[in-house]
């Protein structure tokens, strides 16, 4: 007897894509991304004698990496697990049922996503699945919840690994220009097959994804040097490189088209089509400032959670920022709150009014521990999703996102 996909579901979509709409366009995606990123794929020969169903999971710098996905492994059609905020829009809520897409909350369990999931591995299809949750803020491996090793130990099934180089320097989060003509490698291997699953705990699965997705599109952006096409190379950085190396000031940094400059102590770094940021002479000292500028977005934004670590230790750390609460999945609640955001070591905070805010109880409370990341528009808002309610924080300063996201990030370890 045929199992049925859930209905209850509000967000339903197809068991399996639509052939004719999938297929013309991942065989378009596959053109463009040859055209414009001279995009070079290889397939390790024992992933094409695959046959059932498989897990597919991947690193996820960018947009681009469902088209690179798909377009790596032509015919097979794929189910791509998507943010359900990619829902709202009737249009690409269209699209994405005629691909069979199955919307997720992010950072939090969605059964309905799971049974959706494990209804298409049992029907011999194809689920790709990115365990970072979230594209890549700096050019590295984001953490990755032990979730995606407890799903991969229930399917059973073979798992292929989908890694990329160089899709984030393409189409880097922070960019306001969006994609940038350069050059992406992708490499398709076996991860894990069913067998070795049965045998295996979800604490050696976990161990192994996150030890073979590891990745950092700088290192070996260090040794090619190949170029990635843009008017402004710089512009955007700021909003994830935001704190000064030379001065330690925090929201110090301001981009524009070539360099990163502190508008305090006026330490400067020019970027390069490469991507790497080089230090600049100061005119007014005569010396380099290579020594207070980090030579790349991955390392900048590394240094900049250590430091946040270090202020953490401290019980009586906080942030404080004015800000707009909404609530985006209520469309009916369209009465936005102003007030003053808080973050401390244990909770994020929101307190109703301006004046003498801090004064009262607040109106709102979340505890920061245990959570995964926040999905967010990176100089503008954040989401967070807690007792089953999503909430929309907009800080003033906008730049100010990056940090309330580091500190969360800053809880893992």
């Amino acid at each position: 007897m045929m199992m049925k996909e859930p209905s209850e579901h509000p967000l339903k979509s197809r068991l399996h894509p639509s052939g004719w709409f999938y297929w013309p366009l991942a065989l378009l995606a596959g053109l463009m991304l040859r055209l414009v990123f001279l995009l070079h794929v290889h397939v390790d020969p024992a992933v094409r004698k695959v046959k059932g169903p498989v897990i597919l999971i991947g690193n996820h710098p960018s947009y681009l990496d469902p088209a690179i996905m798909a377009t790596a492994m032509l015919p097979r059609k794929i189910r791509f697990v998507t943010s359900r905020d990619f829902f709202r829009s009737r249009t690409t809520r269209f699209i994405l049922n005629m691909l069979g897409a199955i919307p997720k909350m992010q950072f939090r369990t969605d059964t309905q996503a799971i049974k959706s999931i494990l209804l298409t591995i049992r029907s011999g299809g194809a689920v790709a699945i990115y365990p970072e949750g979230q594209r890549s803020l700096d050019g590295r491996l984001q953490p990755i919840d032990t979730s995606m090793a407890k799903l991969i130990k229930k399917a059973a099934c073979t798992v292929i690994l989908v890694m990329e180089q160089g899709a984030y320097l393409a189409w880097p989060r922070w960019s306001p220009k969006g994609i940038r003509a350069g050059r992406i490698d992708v490499h398709v291997g076996c991860l894990f097959t069913a067998d070795q699953i049965k045998h295996l705990t979800v604490e050696s699965i976990q161990r192994r994804i996150v030890q073979a997705m590891d990745y950092n599109d700088y290192n070996q952006q260090k040794r090619t040097r190949y170029r990635y096409r843009t008017r402004s190379p710089a512009k955007g950085i700021d909003l994830i490189c935001h704190q000064c190396p030379a001065c330690g000031r925090e929201l110090a940094m301001r981009s524009d088209r070539n360099t990163l400059t502190c508008r305090f102590c006026g330490n400067q770094g020019r970027v390069a089509l490469t991507g790497l940021i080089e230090p600049v002479m100061d005119s007014t000292v005569h010396k380099s400032t290579k020594d207070r500028i980090w030579p790349d977005v991955a390392s900048w934004h590394r240094w900049q959670i250590g430091q946040l670590k270090k202020q953490m230790a401290d019980p009586s750390f906080s942030r404080r920022y004015t800000a707009v609460l909404s609530w985006p999945d209520e469309p009916e609640n369209d009465q936005a709150i102003t007030g003053v955001l808080e973050m401390t070591v244990r909770h994020l905070s929101f307190f109703e009014g301006r004046d003498d805010a801090l004064m009262q109880q607040p109106f709102l409370r979340i505890p920061v521990e245990n959570r995964s990341g926040i999905s967010a528009s990176f100089g503008h808002y954040f989401d967070l999703a807690y007792n089953d309610r999503v909430y929309r924080f907009t800080p003033d300063p906008g730049h100010a996102v990056i940090i309330l996201a580091d500190i969360i990030r800053a809880h893992e370890g």
